[in-house]
């Protein structure tokens, strides 16, 4: 095998395994990553809540459907609600979707989202359609939940 393809592929699963890593990291209390990755079947950008296991089942299949799904994690929806974002299809990896805060006090609870776009001429990128997600718990909340979705650009690599 060719040496570059090799140290292309370690970069790669390097890459997964901070970005798997990061999208845990923020500090925000009560918030657990569920699941994350770059491939699924949302090719629109999504914002959902989710307060019970039929809903959270279903959401689960359309977000896998085509894709070998990964097992769909238990979740005790009388404590928790499920919150997924999805950011559409792009056109390669590298991607970072984050929790960044949550703020329930008032008539809504508001759900800050950062999305970061990957540097420019950065190595691990791997070109090819990709449509990143993102599934985690936070404490559950009766009141309607708002996304408010920023953007931050990762610096250039190289």
């Amino acid at each position: 095998m060719n040496s570059n393809i090799i140290k292309t592929l370690t970069a790669a699963a390097a890459l997964v395994l901070t970005l798997t890593g990061c999208a845990s990291m923020g500090g925000v209390a009560g918030v657990d990553v569920l699941a994350t990755g770059n491939h699924s079947s949302m090719k629109n950008q999504q914002y959902v809540d989710v307060h019970n296991q039929a809903d959270f089942a279903a959401l689960w299949a359309k977000t896998f459907k085509g894709f070998s799904a990964p097992s769909m994690p238990q979740v005790n929806f009388s404590k928790d609600m499920v919150l997924g974002a999805f950011i559409g299809e792009q056109k390669h990896t590298g991607y970072l979707i984050r929790i960044k805060k949550i703020n329930a006090t008032g008539a809504t609870t508001n759900v800050t989202v950062e999305v970061t776009i990957p540097g420019t001429n950065c190595q691990h990128i791997i070109r090819g359609r990709t449509q990143p997600y993102l599934f985690v718990t936070a404490p559950a909340e009766s009141k309607p939940v708002n996304f408010n979705v920023t953007q931050r650009n990762a610096p250039p690599c190289g």
